[in-house]
């Protein structure tokens, strides 16, 4: 009787198996069984327990959003957690003055559903001056979004149908029908809901350019908008402490996703300067910030930024830590059965220099490298219970070749299908015969003639390529793939197809 590839996994003594996701977000509960110490781990959580600034750079994929996670748990139990992964009400080309009002955004946000509870019963544990009901009211008007002011709603009914809060489920479903008919009416009703609990100044016609106004000639209608944003911020911390949230920390990751920066990395370094620009914010008090940065874009941004200030750590594996890292993965799926990779290898030392360089020092790419070596020795074998040397080699020609490169290089969502993406840029680099190459020496294997220059800027602008610090030929600047992968493809002549 034919083995199924469970029955064939379990046989290689794995209770779980251990390679069917490959994110962070994916496995929350599994990281805190299996999480493995980067370099960067110890001084980063120092800084996390003293509130220290810390920012993170490194390649996707190599546990940033991990180590972020471990990190919120290292921060002072009390502090208050705001992650901030949505970008899209910035401006492409951002001011300061846009980066201060997208974290004011987020923290009318936190205030208001700490409040929510208070609101539902009618309590009102807080006593707020009628200057911070003012700059609450103006954060319900100017800083929440309807997709924010929607989600608060939702946490709105759920405080509300709680058995000890029937008046308000009354209240709620009187007006339930009119929320129902009327385009926008859970906006209205939030705000409307929220002012009057709290005994917040109420909007007439025009009020949101009036409370403006009355924000802005509080602290000094001289200001410019970037200064004036950074008094509001001030403002909206200390109200955050007035209603219990003494100590903020706000979480940045997935900047380099949004799909209006193409993946490019001189716009996202664009995008990110002035977040990263010395700045004020970054002194407030009670403020503590956890940046997640591509490492692409973050070289370009370094020379704008003072990394000396504060705790700046690279996300990287050596050799040694990712297979401690792959270990503990399979030793925790396997119930304790494989503590060590070696004992369901053929030859380890093929492991080590063949397939351990294509995982580019990411666990990523490594469970990606695994699984496709797995389901090889599958295929060849349904009875073995070790990894044979070569389902190795056929494992890391099928992780080269059906690789999904648009998960480091995402091709944009408006893009024309004949403009050029990852796969056209590997097919051009396919027609080298090293992995180094000059302007010249593209033009002349790909045939891109005179839009080979526009070529390798896409390229470089991506990541996939870069500059060698060695000159070619003449004194021609020279270029090196980065990517292992597609290192591996050209030196070995395999074919990377977009539909493979």
């Amino acid at each position: 009787m034919s083995l199924d590839f469970d029955t064939f996994t379990q046989g290689m003594g794995f209770a779980k198996y251990p390679f069917s996701v490959f994110t962070a977000e994916e496995e929350k509960e599994f990281l805190s069984a299996a999480f493995v110490r980067p370099l960067a781990y110890s001084t980063a959580v120092d800084a996390a327990k003293s509130r220290k600034n810390i920012f993170l750079y490194g390649e996707r994929g190599t546990g940033k959003t991990a180590l972020l996670f471990e990190l919120v748990k290292a921060c002072d139990p009390s502090s208050t957690v705001a992650e901030i992964t949505d970008f899209s009400e910035v401006p492409v080309i951002p001011s300061q003055s846009d980066v201060c009002s997208l974290y004011i955004s987020t923290l009318a946000t936190a205030i208001i559903k700490r409040l929510l509870p208070t609101i539902s019963d009618f309590r009102r544990p807080y006593k707020l001056t009628r200057q911070e009901k003012t700059l609450l009211s103006y954060l319900l008007q100017h800083h929440t979004s309807v997709l924010s002011r929607n989600a608060l709603m939702e946490d709105l009914r759920q405080v509300q149908h709680h058995p000890a809060k029937r008046l308000m489920v009354s209240t709620f479903n009187f007006f339930r029908g009119l929320i129902n008919s009327a385009a926008g009416a859970a906006v209205d009703l939030l705000s409307e809901t929220v002012s009057k609990s709290l005994g917040l100044p109420q909007p007439a016609a025009g009020g949101a350019r009036e409370y403006l106004q009355a924000v802005e000639l509080k602290i000094d209608g001289a200001l410019d908008e970037s200064k004036a944003n950074l008094v509001i911020l001030k403002q909206t911390i200390a109200l955050c402490g007035k209603v219990g949230m003494r100590k903020i920390t706000i979480v940045i990751d997935r900047v380099d996703e949004d799909s209006r920066l193409r993946n490019d990395s001189e716009l996202i370094a664009t995008f990110l300067r002035p977040f990263l620009a010395e700045n004020d914010i970054f002194y407030i008090q009670d403020l503590h910030f956890l940046f997640s940065i591509w490492s692409v874009p973050f070289q370009k941004v370094k020379p704008d930024f003072r990394a000396n200030k504060f705790c700046v750590e690279q996300v990287c594996w050596e050799p040694k830590e990712l297979l401690m890292v792959l270990d503990k993965r399979l030793e925790h799926h396997s119930e304790g059965n494989v503590v060590s990779h070696e004992s369901i290898l053929e030859c380890n030392v093929f492991f080590r220099d063949k397939v351990l360089p294509l995982a580019n020092s990411n666990p990523r790419d490594l469970w990606q490298l695994m699984h496709q070596i797995i389901r090889e020795q599958f295929a060849l074998d349904r009875t073995s219970t070790i990894i044979s040397t070569r389902a190795m080699e056929n494992g890391i020609r099928r992780f080269v070749r059906g690789f999904t490169y648009y998960e480091y290089y995402p091709r944009r969502k408006d893009a024309r299908a004949n403009s050029s993406d990852v796969y056209s840029y590997i097919a051009h680099l396919n027609k080298l015969d090293s992995v180094e190459f000059t302007t010249n020496s593209l033009s002349a294997a790909a045939g891109t003639g005179s839009s080979t220059p526009n070529y390798i800027v896409g390229m470089e602008g991506m990541g996939l390529v870069r500059r060698c610090e060695d000159k070619g030929p003449n004194g021609s600047t020279l270029y090196e793939i980065r990517d292992p992968k597609v290192r591996f493809a050209v030196e070995n002549n395999i074919e990377i197809r977009r539909d493979a």
